[in-house]
């Protein structure tokens, strides 16, 4: 249903048990059902989708993939896979990627499941990109880094990685990576920084900018497979690159905030984000697009389309692949709710409700339709608490069909009268099923 700009109630749910399918009582048709129980299951306190840019949803949806972290004595952590179906627990992967989020499963074999190997082995560090058969183990090398690395005379004693968590280009093919071993870059790990085919075995050096980048501006692959995009922090704009890393266009885009890379209906590249210091004229927004084919940015959901100032701790998703333009939002916001004039409280009220605050969407960014489709009730990361809990942001991510989509919750928000913003509870991931599910 669209519900427009009109604000939703916001009323209590209790915590569902693990397994509990509950209706969503403010969007009626939105089922949500707890997946986890991180305490019982591992001992741990933290059990979420890694990151919206990461496709925790393996090509036919029998699978995924959730971090758990924060594990006590004798408890587990690492990369738990679950039934896409039954979503009950399986196994953890025996998988080590540079960083949480850096996995990546094929958009064609639902066993096939990419990463870079981060260990070392008797001094020496292992760069092999791998493929894991995630039904059987096999673990199978698709490419060796340590020659490349070699030839271009560049340290062998750091890892090689990219940097901010995309998707490839195309299944699998194009990648933006970085090899370590060099002082930190503008205080972030340092990286010299290279294009990969991995279909042709490539390396591509980028022309117009420093070998040598931090993490966070490494450029990062197209979607489609047809270049890379780098994030230029200091001019607040994202530069595009063509396959022979040459430079194409400069986007008035700042990739410094929340994003994922996307493509639309047309097949051009896009990136889908949060702006919040507008330098260009674009205005601010939860949901803006860059369209990185034609250098055009334009507003979803943000001061443009009369929605405000952009909500804290936004997160967005162009997971759903097999939908192209497709989009999943959520939102922290305000634990106690949105006010009539398009604001966000700042203190309990007695009549809690809700626009865009505490909320997950879903939007098509070609005709810009939105849908508001479920309160994810998670609190701690909430940018005003004293102290602010990463773990319990809303890292939205779609299954590639577009008809569920993982989310995690400390669930703070039992009672929108009386949150509770807690940064020890524990987080726990749900899956919001949309009415378009077959259940």
């Amino acid at each position: 249903m669209d519900y427009g700009k009109a604000l939703r109630p916001f009323s209590p749910l209790a915590k569902p048990a693990k397994g509990q399918r509950v209706e969503d009582p403010d969007f009626p048709g939105t089922f949500i059902v707890r997946v986890t129980d991180a305490r019982a299951d591992f001992n741990a306190n933290v059990a979420i989708p890694a990151y919206p840019t990461t496709q925790a949803w393996n090509s036919d949806e029998s699978r995924f993939v959730l971090y758990v972290t924060q594990a006590s004595a004798g408890g587990k952590q690492g990369w738990a896979m679950f039934d896409g179906r039954t979503y009950a627990f399986i196994k953890f992967l025996p998988i080590n990627p540079p960083d949480i989020e850096q996995f990546y499963w094929s958009h064609t074999d639902p066993t096939k499941l990419v990463y870079i190997d981060n260990r070392e082995n008797g001094g020496t560090i292992i760069m092999k990109m791998m493929a894991l058969n995630v039904e059987t183990g096999v673990q199978t090398v698709l490419h060796d880094f340590m020659p490349d690395v070699q030839a271009q005379g560049w340290p062998t004693t750091g890892p090689v990685r990219a940097g901010y968590p995309f998707y490839s280009g195309g299944n699998l093919e194009l990648w933006g990576l970085g090899s370590g071993g060099i002082p930190n870059v503008n205080g972030q790990l340092g990286l010299n920084v290279f294009g990969f085919n991995a279909n042709t075995g490539a390396i591509t050096r980028y022309s117009g900018i420093d070998v040598a980048q931090a993490r966070g501006t490494t450029p990062f692959p197209l979607k489609s497979g047809k270049g890379w995009a780098w994030p230029d922090w200091a001019n607040h704009t994202t530069v595009v690159f063509d396959l022979t890393g040459r430079i194409v266009r400069t986007v008035n885009f700042d990739a410094i905030e929340h994003l994922d890379s996307a493509i639309n209906a047309q097949g051009e590249d896009l990136l889908v984000g949060t702006q919040y210091d507008d330098k260009f004229g674009n205005g601010n927004g939860n949901l803006m697009v860059a369209n990185l084919n034609t250098g055009a940015v334009y507003t979803v959901v943000g001061e443009k389309t009369g929605d405000g100032y952009p909500r804290t701790s936004t997160l967005i998703s162009a997971g759903a692949w097999k939908l192209p333009g497709w989009v999943a939002m959520g939102v922290t916001g305000s634990p106690y709710g949105s006010t009539i004039n398009n604001g966000s409280n700042t203190a309990p009220v007695t009549d809690p409700q809700t626009y865009i605050d505490q909320e997950v969407w879903i939007a098509n960014v070609d005709t810009r339709k939105t849908f508001r489709v479920a309160h994810h009730r998670s609190t701690g990361h909430y940018s005003n608490a004293p102290v602010n809990n990463y773990w319990a942001q809303t890292n939205v991510t779609p299954s590639p069909s577009g008809t569920r989509i993982l989310v995690q919750s400390d669930w703070g928000n039992a009672n929108p009268k009386n949150p509770v913003i807690d940064p020890n509870a524990p987080v726990d991931t749900y899956v919001i099923e949309l009415p378009t599910y077959p259940r």
